[in-house]
């Protein structure tokens, strides 16, 4: 059996597309003042807790540790509100 099966790829490149997508979404939206610091945090805050509905599921805690490490970036709570 392959370890990088065909669909093996397609799921994770599907994964990364979601993400790239929704967190541009989320950047877009903050820049254009659609949602405010604490909305957006917020968004990443649900996200978080939506994958701890899924902890079990594989890849579960590779995707909590990629939503964590945004909580350390740009919506950070220790940046100030513009």
């Amino acid at each position: 059996m392959a370890i990088d099966s065909t669909s093996d790829k397609l799921a994770r490149g599907s994964a990364m597309a979601g993400g790239a997508i929704a967190t541009a979404l989320i950047e877009t939206l903050f820049d254009k003042g659609t949602l405010t610091l604490e909305e957006s945090r917020t968004v990443r805050d649900r996200a978080l807790r939506n994958v701890g509905f899924h902890h079990r599921a594989d890849g579960a805690h590779e995707a909590a540790e990629i939503i964590t490490r945004l909580m350390r970036g740009r919506f950070s709570a220790d940046r100030e509100t513009p």
